[in-house]
């Protein structure tokens, strides 16, 4: 089981076969705090902070800023065991030569605390590349979302993950605010720019919530407005979908509605549906960009 090893004062990277022994990684390569998201709970569980103490790291081997796709392998800190803990390791180029003088006359190695994590069979723990897990990267304060869209077993024996940046770029255009109803119009700039955030960081359940409320008001204050009746921007998303005459809004606004439902436990069991999953959530996402630009609230 092939692991790597931090040294926490100069962030060098080692690796090797087994757990406290190992050779230099150089140049360094790009590591990432990382959190498995398997239900939309699991968010709490980003660290705070940067510290070496993690669970999980991701190291990345390769990403492609256009296409937003990432590829690396995850490691994990095995219960029990100590941080940092011993190391037997070869001298690191980015030391002073001094250290190879003292690996020398110790048969080559040196002695070193390191912040230390194993391989982790992510086939196994994930279920394959069509799991619908996301890989949290980064802190609370800072983190994005990623989608496991393959995993490939390499010649050492780890697993090659191939992520997919979760992003609403292209999908929720940029609101013409001169053109939105004043009243009503903060509260729809807050809730498409709580769905957009969500879009980067939360589930597909979260989103598809996120989502029926920006239909229900984007609705109620267009109808409002169009009708001089400002009670219709308190009504219940149903009751606004059958005051529409345009049978593309009726539909966009229904199905919006009905993912809303899935993501509740006791719905799914009443109706016997399927879970909510992200191809489910981006549909959303692009529902509610058709929705703006249908209302003429798009740019």
């Amino acid at each position: 089981m092939l692991a790597i090893g931090v040294d926490q004062s100069l962030y060098v990277v080692y690796e090797g076969r087994s757990f406290g022994y190992g050779h230099a990684v150089w140049p360094s390569p790009v590591l990432s705090i990382a959190t498995i998201v398997r239900t939309p709970a699991d968010i709490s569980h980003v660290p705070e902070s940067s510290n070496l103490e993690t669970k999980f790291i991701f190291r990345e081997d390769s990403f492609d800023p256009v296409t937003r796709i990432r590829r690396g392998r995850l490691y994990h800190w095995q219960d029990g065991q100590s941080m940092p803990s011993t190391w037997y390791v070869q001298p690191h180029p980015a030391y002073p030569r001094d250290q190879f003088e003292a690996a020398n006359s110790n048969g080559g190695v040196v002695k070193k605390n390191l912040f230390g994590w194993h391989s982790w069979p992510a086939f196994r723990e994930l279920g394959g590349p069509t799991s619908r897990a996301l890989i949290a990267l980064g802190t609370k304060d800072a983190y994005t979302l990623w989608r496991v869209v393959d995993i490939e077993r390499i010649v050492t024996g780890e697993d090659l993950l191939t992520l997919r940046a979760r992003s609403a770029l292209g999908i929720l255009p940029e609101l013409d605010i001169a053109a939105i109803p004043e009243d009503g119009r903060e509260k729809v700039k807050e809730i498409i720019e709580k769905l957009a955030d969500a879009a980067y960081r939360a589930g597909p359940e979260s989103i598809a919530d996120l989502a029926r409320s920006a239909a229900q008001w984007c609705l109620g204050v267009w109808l409002a407005d169009k009708k001089g009746k400002p009670e219709l921007r308190m009504e219940d998303l149903g009751a606004l979908v059958r005051r529409l005459e345009d049978d593309q809004l009726k539909d966009m606004a229904m199905l919006i509605g009905r993912f809303h439902s899935r993501a509740k436990p006791n719905e799914r069991e009443r109706y016997a549906s399927r879970d909510v999953i992200e191809a489910d959530a981006e549909f959303a996402l692009a529902s509610i960009g058709l929705l703006l630009r249908e209302l003429a609230w798009a740019k």
